[in-house]
């Protein structure tokens, strides 16, 4: 019957064919030609059974009466037949010789009807949802067009969802003697992607590529990998996207998926076909009044006979906007229509060249200047506060479209608010427009128990109290402000109590911050500790605090100054403790001035993804009073860059870091303020302090294996931080590198690699816990080697 009904299609196609060839023969296209202009008697339908006469009277034009056209009994051919309820139509001509008329007959053949359509074998994909795609119940005909593409719609929705070896078979038998549809299905088993090649890449290495495609391989445990086809057009499209925007116009991207012989594992084939190169010819300007033409052309990224590329048009349309935004002209206008300036860049292919020309189009609407700032949403911060955040937003003056990005971004990371918004009042025609700023305030004080263990530190319990708005100048009016909590809040300043009584290490501090003393850009600090530590040989209690004062320029330097007093107490020390620390026994009494210059463009303070951060800071010792004469440098330089968000958002990110230190002086520096390294935040391979010089013991005079810090530190880290699992499980891959030794030199270089993961749970705050395994590859003798080190805080709210 399957046979049969294929054959039957064939004659139908072979029926409509006349119409749909090229340069039809006449003879075929002219059915009784001889008859052509005779009068019609009579226009007759047979073969009717099922299908009611009225649709197939619709669908023919000819008419008893009318005289007879080969051509509208042709085309009455073709919509029978696309009516798809016959399996044969024909047209039949009988001549009336005694009237000189015609009768015209179309014998049709209706296809039979089907009794039901069922699916057979699927287990992945439920009935219901491969019928769907079929589209074909009980009592519909038997279009073998159909009932194939309803097997075509099965294999998709198969390959959909991964399973590339399924196969779906039609039940000839049944289908012949019954009517009955089954579409028997083995679906096979689920593909999953062993990996990816490229193939024509000429100018962009795999490396390249890949993060521009969202399919991942099979890794257990970690990446499911399952081989999904529509995601694989979609990373067909990135591609292709991706060379279009570098340049390469023309470029083509297909795939190929190669199943491996188990039919489980398949490595997938990104085809590249990139083309030429495309640069630009020229550059002109339309709409431009405010600025010369020569200035836009010498700013703007893109260049004549430079290569054009999507990333420098987007840079050279912000880069325009910019350069009106500095005068007041604003890319926003009413909520509802959004006019203002605007930059567009058309391009237009050079005709037989691979060049284009760009037309930059330019609307550049209104200079507007800041009207009254109104600010909601504060019933705890006063309003300074949040005006401390904003830039570009004087009344009276014009609008910074740059400032004006810093505030909304600055009140966004604010600790203080959970969002904040920034809205510019008016129409882009009014020259002066009002400021609506709006924040939702975060909670910022917070009391947290808890308790944590570290590799370098132990266990410790913790009592922390924060408020990170706090105003000590507001008293409380009444009892019930305190109780409210409403008193002391509200100034932006803050107040930290950290007690952390441990087994090893135990810490108590109080600190105190402005962050805008006196209203303006210097801010202030205070802090008070006592702290205490057992280490192997000798306790270390330190009890004493810190004033400091700095200046920020804008919003990435700053610089301050801060004076340190404290009491340095080494007791309990054991008959084999260096030297060096029986020089120190008892109290010792320092006190330092120091200065620093900062630099810091990171998008956020706790989980960058981008921008650095660098500190050089250098602190005189000896001041009077002092029991130590010498001096410390140190600088650190850390960056982050993003190397791609895969599906759901989760960045992937390589950072790099640098600290480096030197004491001037060095004999006097005692052994409690030398540089030491080793443990989770500095050096991972190696046990806390577990690099650098060993100390002489005091008992025999050998060199001992207690670490007594040394004068130089150099240390460097790579870091590459991706994804694993949702938002709270992430992968580390590393390598620490440096030294730490007596003299400047790099003669005793260390090396260590490792692998850990950051857990990230939101009721336990911002900052992971970490856990990594790491193992030296280049160590000195002396060095204490420590594979796992971690650091872990459970807070208790």
């Amino acid at each position: 019957m399957w046979r049969w009904l294929a054959v039957a299609w064939a004659g139908c196609l072979l029926a409509a064919a006349p119409l749909a060839a090229q340069a039809p023969d006449p003879a075929d296209t002219q059915p009784y030609a001889e008859f052509a202009g005779r009068p019609m008697a009579q226009v007759r339908v047979t073969g009717l059974d099922r299908v009611p006469e009225t649709l197939v009277r619709n669908a023919i034009r000819a008419q008893p009466g009318d005289p007879y056209d080969p051509d509208v009994v042709s085309r009455d051919v073709v919509r029978l037949t696309h009516l798809g309820r016959f399996d044969a139509v024909r047209a039949e001509v009988t001549p009336l010789p005694a009237e000189g008329a015609v009768i015209l007959t179309y014998a049709l053949t209706e296809q039979p009807l089907l009794t039901d359509a069922r699916t057979v074998g699927n287990k992945a994909l439920s009935d219901q949802e491969l019928l769907d795609r079929v589209r074909l119940r009980a009592g519909d005909p038997a279009d073998p067009f159909l009932i194939e593409r309803g097997r075509q719609q099965i294999v998709t929705a198969y390959e959909d969802k991964g399973y590339f070896v399924a196969e779906v078979e039609i039940d000839e038998p049944l289908l012949f003697e019954q009517g009955l549809l089954i579409y028997r299905i083995r679906e096979g088993p689920r593909v999953r992607i062993r990996g990816f090649r490229f193939e024509g890449n000429e100018h962009f290495p795999p490396r390249e590529l890949r993060p521009h495609i969202e399919s991942r391989p099979h890794f257990p445990l970690i990446e499911g990998g399952e081989l999904n086809r529509a995601q694989l057009e979609l990373d067909a499209g990135s591609l292709r996207n991706f060379y279009r925007g570098e340049g390469y116009l023309d470029a083509q991207v297909g795939r190929r998926i190669d199943i491996a012989p188990n039919e489980r594992e398949a490595v997938v084939a990104f085809l590249i076909e990139e083309g030429p190169r495309y640069t630009v010819r020229d550059i002109r300007f339309e709409g431009v009044s405010v600025f010369p033409e020569a200035q836009l052309r010498n700013t703007i990224p893109l260049k004549r006979g430079g290569v054009w590329t999507q990333e420098k048009a987007g840079n050279s349309v912000q880069t325009i906007i910019d350069l009106y935004g500095k005068l007041g002209y604003l890319d926003e206008g009413r909520p509802d229509d959004l006019e203002g300036t605007e930059v567009a860049i058309e391009r237009l292919f050079v005709e037989g060249r691979t060049e284009v020309d760009l037309i930059v189009r330019v609307h550049e609407g209104k200079p507007a200047v800041v009207g009254k700032v109104t600010i909601r949403g504060n019933e705890v911060s006063k309003s300074k506060v949040v005006l401390r955040r904003v830039r570009g937003l004087t009344p009276g003056e014009p609008f910074d479209r740059a400032g004006l990005d810093r505030t909304r971004a600055g009140l966004r990371n604010s600790s203080l608010f959970r969002d904040g918004t920034v809205t510019i009042l008016g129409g882009p025609d009014d020259p002066v427009r009002d400021v609506l700023i709006e924040v939702d305030e975060a909670q910022t004080g917070s009391i947290t128990f808890g308790a944590g263990i570290s590799s370098d530190a132990g266990l410790v319990g913790a009592v922390d109290i924060a408020q990170r708005n706090f105003d000590i100048a507001d008293f409380p009016e009444s009892p019930g402000e305190i109780v409210s909590g409403r008193a002391f809040r509200g100034a932006g300043q803050t107040l930290s109590i950290n007690l952390q009584p441990g087994v090893e290490t135990s810490r108590y501090a109080v600190s105190f911050s402005e962050p805008s003393f006196l209203e303006s850009d210097f801010f202030l600090s205070l802090s008070g500790f006592f702290w205490e530590r057992e280490r192997e040989d000798f306790d270390e209690g330190r009890f004493g605090g810190t004033v400091g004062i700095g200046q920020r320029f804008g919003d990435i330097y700053s610089a301050s100054v801060r004076f340190r007093a404290e009491n340095v107490a080494i007791d309990s020390v054991d008959r084999g403790a260096p030297v060096d620390v029986f020089e120190v026994e008892g109290d010792n009494f320092i006190e330092s001035l120091g200065f620093t210059v900062s630099r810091n463009t990171l998008n956020s303070p706790v989980t960058p993804t981008a921008g650095s951060v660098a500190s050089v800071s250098f602190d005189a010792f000896g001041l009077a009073g002092s029991d130590f004469d010498f001096q410390r440098i140190t600088g650190r330089f850390q960056t982050f860059f993003l190397l791609d968000r895969d599906f759901l958002d989760r960045p992937s990110v390589l950072s790099w870091r640098l600290e480096v230190g030197y004491l001037f002086n060095e004999d006097n520096a005692p052994v409690f303020e030398r540089f030491y390294a080793g443990g989770s935040r500095t050096f991972r391979g190696f046990e806390f302090r577990g690099v650098g010089p060993r100390g002489v013991r005091n008992d025999n005079g050998r060199v001992g294996n207690d670490p007594v810090g040394g004068n130089w530190l150099f240390l460097t880290g790579l870091q590459y931080e991706f994804p694993l699992l949702a938002d709270f499980l992430r992968g580390v891959v590393f390598t620490d590198q440096g030294t730490v030794q007596e003299d400047v030199g790099f003669d005793q270089w260390r090396v260590s690699v490792g692998t850990g993961m950051r857990i990230k749970v939101p009721f336990f705050g911002q900052a992971p816990f970490a856990i990594d395994f790491a193992v030296p590859l280049l160590d000195e003798d002396g060095d204490e080697a420590q594979i796992i080190s971690f650091d872990l805080a459970l807070p208790l709210r």
